[in-house]
């Protein structure tokens, strides 16, 4: 993108957003497989550095820094994250994407996103990963978020991929690996820190928080309560942050006018 300016990137992000609902099929569920992986790298990042280490803000800084890593890797790599791809209403808006390309291309990377966060879940506790504090605070963690009301879940989840996907959204105008790096921390750092709803963060935190249990008897029910409200939350937030700011610079007037 030559002017990184935001209404430059207002203009250009319908055709982004369509390119990447339009891959096909199978190149799609594996990069998103490898989002879901990369998202579960840093929720494992994350956990590290809560580990022994209280529960003060200090500490919830460091594990959104932390968290942040797993956005990066997503972001350089080009992999296809569920809650990135909320912003996919933008060209339905626009009339560029159909209603029910969206709707496929959301369910496959959702579903591929679950895949590579669980598997990653799987082997870091088969290797030994949860021991040294880090599955306590996995416990800890997971168990807070499934004693939220769903009506918590949906607000936080809201405020979570608003920030994501400004995140997201600032990285499309980064020319350098270093601008993409930038643009993710801070906002990323937030909403971890602050202790937000990310449905594909909560695909590796909760399993993670089960694994790491003495009897390990996962609660399916209430994760998969999570990750329904987290999954709309996040949608509302995602859907709502593109479209208003592409509204504020005039992109959605420009975009069907040339039509």
């Amino acid at each position: 993108m030559e002017d990184p300016s935001g209404e430059a990137i207002a203009g250009a992000a319908p055709e982004l957003l369509v390119a990447k609902a339009e891959q096909p099929w199978a190149r799609m569920f594996v990069l998103a497989i490898l989002a879901g992986a990369f998202i579960a790298f840093g929720s494992v990042a994350a956990l590290v550095a809560q580990a022994n280490m209280g529960d003060g803000g200090a500490v919830r800084l460091l594990s959104g820094a932390a968290f942040s890593v797993g956005l990066m890797m997503v972001m350089i790599v080009g992999a296809q994250l569920f809650t990135g791809n909320t912003m996919m209403l933008l060209p339905c808006v626009t009339g560029d994407l159909t209603a029910g390309r969206l709707a496929s291309a959301w369910t496959i990377v959702w579903l591929g996103n679950l895949v590579g966060a669980v598997a990653v879940a799987l082997l870091f506790a088969a290797s030994g990963g949860l021991g040294d504090g880090v599955g306590e605070a996995a416990i800890a963690l997971a168990d807070g978020k499934l004693a939220k009301t769903p009506g918590a879940v949906f607000s936080s989840a809201i405020l979570a991929n608003t920030l994501v996907c400004l995140a997201v959204w600032m990285s499309m105008a980064a020319r350098t690996v270093p601008a993409k790096i930038l643009a993710v921390f801070g906002p990323v750092t937030i909403f971890v820190a602050a202790g937000l709803e990310h449905s594909i963060a909560n695909m590796s935190i909760l399993p993670l928080g089960w694994l790491a249990a003495p009897a390990p008897v996962p609660d399916l029910a209430s994760g998969a309560l999570n990750l329904l409200f987290s999954t709309l939350g996040n949608i509302v937030g995602g859907a709502a942050l593109a479209i208003g700011i592409a509204y504020g610079h005039d992109a959605l007037a420009r975009q069907s006018g040339s039509k």
